[in-house]
């Protein structure tokens, strides 16, 4: 059968190979119980007991659907039911964050990365070389999340839609 590329989703088993699995766990699962139940405690016997009673009830299952007819077995001259898809969600909408939020942020972030620099080095230090160390990693770590951050909302179109919003001149703003 050729692979769709949405086998989960319209997966189906081998009727005739769970048939003969459930069959092999029938009877090994029965005989298990049978041999053990003099000699064994009797949570081993009941464990199973229950096997067996799982693999009879999927065999009944697997018999009735291969009674059913070819739509429940898969084959070459069964297509694979295509997925249903879910409707599309509509984007979200966001509003541009105001420059004043983004550099709060920024500032905010490079902050807490001069604080652990500074802490790391006069405070953690002598106490835990190898904290002051992963300290001073995640400090590191901070300036590009920092840029990441404080860009997230911005309005970056060049369409000069938000407030406060002035288009740069060409020279830089230094008026050669």
């Amino acid at each position: 059968m050729r692979r769709t590329g949405n086998e989960p989703n319209s997966a189906r088993s081998p009727l005739r190979l769970r048939l003969g699995l459930a069959l092999t766990g029938l009877v090994s699962s029965t005989i298990a119980a049978v041999v053990l139940a003099g000699r064994e405690s009797t949570a081993i016997v009941l464990v199973f007991a229950a096997v067996a009673v799982s693999a009879a009830v999927d065999l009944l299952v697997v018999v009735r659907r291969i009674r059913q007819g070819p739509h429940f077995q898969p084959g070459s001259q069964v297509p694979p039911y295509p997925p249903v898809d879910p409707p599309p969600r509509p984007p979200r909408e966001r509003r541009p964050v105001d420059e004043g939020t983004r550099v709060r942020r920024y500032l905010l972030i490079m902050g807490t990365c001069v604080l652990l620099v500074i802490a790391a080095w006069t405070v953690v230090r002598p106490i835990s070389t190898g904290a002051a160390v992963v300290m001073g990693i995640v400090a590191a770590v901070l300036p590009p999340v920092a840029v990441f951050v404080a860009g997230l909302g911005a309005n970056l179109s060049g369409g000069g839609t938000g407030p406060g919003w002035q288009r740069r001149p060409r020279d830089g703003g230094l008026g050669n």
